[in-house]
């Protein structure tokens, strides 16, 4: 019996829906997964096409995704089935976006980052206040003044904002954040990614990021769909604070658990789907709670971020990554309708070129007072002015929470897109406008007098009074000025000046009055100035100092005391005004200008320096001076870098420094010799050796020396950098061995979903391990790990 009911209840399901009506049946089957299979099947061979030929035609993927997206929208071609359902899957991008942000929030990178945090924390703030005053305040009579000139711009889409405060911290949150799909690359390319320009590009971006989270909570209560009244507010800080606050305190210490549970497992689906379950979970927790789903994703990144096995959930989570976000990003450029491109073009191009023209300037502003020259500022300020991805997600927010209209959504969605696609051609202004800058500088007269401190003011004042009796009389003078080309006859009337009251000296309070009234200044604009006290040329093959400072003027006199001091034989480069006024008055050949610029020594004469110090005070300057000449200079060029510790140590060594002397390092040995231990040069290197290994084991790998690990760097043509991020997927892939060697199973695995560039071929990745595992025993060692890597181009 029962077996007769089975057959004839499943044979009437068909007749009962069919009673019911053909069309509704239609319409269920077109919005279930027939729908959705057709937008996946349409999104995977985008994909699939897209990242092979932008790669053959060097073309940023990010932007075929858009164009391809505005393509096959619901604008143009319309073969998207279900356009919800996609958005939910592009927002999905977004999510694993932020885990991956979070997931890069290592102590190391939040330390590497730190020196340009405040150039971040000010753009951010300083475009959002301008942008949002700018449209309230400065937006009527920007239109008022546009349509006194007669330009077709249209003012019914703007004019709402001007009387919509939410609208206007919309437009100025969106407007602040810059494209990290469309930056990060141009950074690469221009090589500016270990210089001052792409570490501050990388602070600025991260930082925008950052603030993402917080945006995407605020906007809802200004729009008024959030917590209104104290009560709410209370809750919601509550659920914030404790409810929240409570989850990434308890997930702190128990992902770390979880993890090693998992990992336990040997299975690499399991470890996939527990870091899929972390990120995708913290987002459902934190909305829940009344906060958004990417700033719980962002959250799980930033508590995993600590973890052992952070290297190995990048790297699993990278597929999913890249075709979430490719999805995202053609979801978003389906809201690109190009008949609003086409009919509101002058609005468009009025508000971009107000956009970037913004942006930049305050960027440009604010970086020399904060740790950029003004040619650096210049990169970095065109190169990050376009728009950013995550505007998309305020304007949807924006949209969904009806603060936006569709129409002005659609053209601001447009004027983002094209301002991102901009991002290389900006990289390119950049850069002109900062080499054209640097040229300027050089080309420009400069007078280290305006720029003199009340300290250094002092220390001039020291430099002339030669007999040291606290005043300087007119011979004295003459000697100091004559080296800065000043006529006799103005070095009396300058004299005349600074003696205030007639008694033939220049004591130091009319010095310090003479310097701020501008005497000198007014007598150095009409004088051939500083840079031009040297009249003969340097030999072509003259030592370089770069820096003037305590060490480099140290240097400079141990050199001068060595002989070393014929005509043209030493030149010293600074962009301290200061300095350059001290050698000139000391008879030190000091130029002001970039030590970083070969072109600069060229101007000198320089073309092949017998060797070139570094010495600035700064650790980062170091390191961008080496890493430009480096690339420059001929090989045969020796580079000798000071450093403070034995990290930096191997930093410039991988920079191309060929000797550099360690501060911490020679100050031991100096210890040693005064107690006899160092008496000779062969105790003495091998203190040097000692410490060299000691430090850079006990920081970084265990087991292996600093020594070593250059070696192994150079063997392999990887950077040291690079071999300790290794390091830590091989100790997360040996988490049951306590960091020993890994099984070959462990590392195939690895390398087949880490590779740079095409998949590998299994067999032959069978064979190159095969070869490189020495001993036959099927496990790896560390180097053994590393060699493999190299080979297979892993990322």
């Amino acid at each position: 019996m029962p077996e007769m009911i089975m057959p004839d209840f499943l044979s009437s399901l068909p007749h009962i829906t069919l009673a019911a009506s053909d069309a509704s049946i239609q319409a269920i089957e077109a919005s279930t997964l027939s729908a959705l299979g057709h937008d996946i099947l349409t999104f995977l061979l985008v994909t699939v096409l897209v990242i092979p030929f932008s790669r053959t035609v060097n073309v940023n993927p990010t932007l075929l995704f858009l164009l391809i997206g505005c393509l096959i929208g619901p604008y143009n071609l319309h073969l998207f089935s279900n356009n919800e359902a996609d958005l939910q899957l592009g927002d999905f991008g977004i999510l694993f976006l932020l885990f991956n942000e979070g997931l890069g929030l290592s102590p190391n990178r939040i330390k590497d980052l730190k020196a340009f945090s405040n150039l971040g924390i000010f753009q951010i703030m300083s475009s959002m206040a301008f942008f949002f005053f700018g449209t309230l305040i400065g937006g009527p009579f920007i239109l008022q003044y546009l349509e006194l000139l007669g330009f077709p711009i249209d003012d019914n889409l703007f004019r709402p904002i001007l009387s919509s405060p939410v609208q206007a911290f919309c437009i100025a949150s969106a407007g602040a954040l810059s494209s990290s799909a469309f930056v990060l690359p141009v950074l690469k390319s221009k090589g500016w990614e270990d210089r001052k320009e792409g570490i501050a590009g990388l602070s600025i971006l991260l930082l925008q990021d950052l603030a993402v989270a917080p945006l995407l909570v605020l906007l809802p209560v200004l729009a008024g769909s959030g917590p209104q009244t104290a009560a709410e507010f209370g809750t919601l800080i509550v659920k914030a604070v404790f409810g929240f606050g409570g989850v990434l305190v308890a997930g702190r210490y128990l992902l770390r658990y979880v993890f090693d549970i998992v990992s336990s497992a040997k299975s690499t689906e399991t470890f996939v789907a527990a870091a899929l379950l972390v990120a995708i979970g913290m987002g459902q927790t934190a909305d829940a709670l009344g906060l958004s789903a990417s700033t719980g994703a962002f959250a799980a990144g930033v508590l995993l971020a600590g973890n052992k096995f952070r290297a190995q959930i990048q790297a699993d989570i990278k597929p999913f990554e890249g075709i979430l976000l490719g999805i995202f990003f053609i979801t978003a450029g389906a809201e690109l309708d190009l008949a609003v491109v086409v009919k509101e073009w002058p609005t468009i191009i009025v508000g971009i070129i107000a956009f970037l023209t913004t942006k930049a300037l305050v960027l440009f502003a604010s970086g020399p007072a904060l740790g950029l020259t003004r040619a650096e500022s210049a990169r970095v300020a065109v190169t990050l002015s376009g728009g950013g991805e995550f505007s998309f997600v305020l304007f949807k927010l924006a949209s969904d929470l009806g603060v936006l209209p569709g129409d002005l959504n659609k053209l601001l969605t447009a004027s983002v897109i094209i301002s991102m696609s901009l991002t290389p051609l900006l990289g390119e202004i950049g850069d002109y406008a900062g080499n054209y800058l640097e040229r300027l500088e050089e080309d420009f007269v400069v007078n280290p007098w305006d720029q003199l401190t009340a300290e250094e003011a002092q220390a001039v004042f020291d430099e002339c009074d030669t007999d040291k009796n606290e005043s300087i009389d007119l011979e004295e003078l003459r000697v100091a000025l004559v080296k800065l080309n000043i006529p006799i006859t103005t070095i009396a009337e300058i004299f005349e000046k600074f003696d205030s009251n007639g008694d033939n000296e220049i004591s130091r309070e009319e010095w310090e009055d003479g310097i701020d009234a501008g005497y000198l200044s007014e007598a150095l604009r009409n004088s051939s100035g500083v840079e031009n006290s040297y009249s003969t040329s340097f030999i072509n093959d003259a030592t370089v100092i770069c820096g003037f400072g305590n060490m480099g003027r140290s240097v400079y006199g141990m050199l001068k005391e060595a002989g070393l001091d014929g005509e043209g034989d030493i030149v010293a480069f600074s962009l301290d005004p200061s300095r350059v006024t001290e050698g000139a008055l000391s008879g030190a050949p000091v130029i002001f200008g970039d030590g970083g610029r070969y072109e600069l020594f060229k101007a000198a004469g320089v073309t092949a320096p017998k060797a070139v110090l570094i010495t600035y005070a700064s650790r980062s300057r170091r390191l961008n001076v080496l890493t430009r000449i480096r690339a420059t200079l001929p090989k045969e060029t020796m580079i000798y870098a000071r450093a403070d510790d034995q990290r930096e140590y191997q930093e410039l060594i991988d920079a191309g420094a060929d000797e550099v002397i360690c501060q911490t390092t020679e100050a031991v040995v100096r210890f040693g010799g005064l107690l006899d231990f160092c008496d000779d040069p062969e105790k003495s290197n091998m203190v040097r050796s000692l410490l060299l290994d000691r430090d850079y084991s006990s920081e970084a790998i265990p087991g292996y020396s600093m020594r070593r690990i250059s070696d192994l760097s150079e063997e392999v043509g990887m950077p040291s950098r690079d071999i300790l991020k290794l390091y830590e997927c091989f100790d997360a892939l040996g988490y049951d061995n306590d960091g020993g060697d890994i099984s070959i199973s462990e590392a195939r695995d690895f390398l087949m979903r880490s590779t740079a560039f095409e998949p590998l071929d299994p067999e032959s990745l069978t064979r190159l391990i095969k070869r490189i595992d020495e001993d036959g025993q099927g496990d790896l060692t560390f180097e053994e790990f590393v060699r493999i890597c190299a080979a297979s181009e892993v990322t």
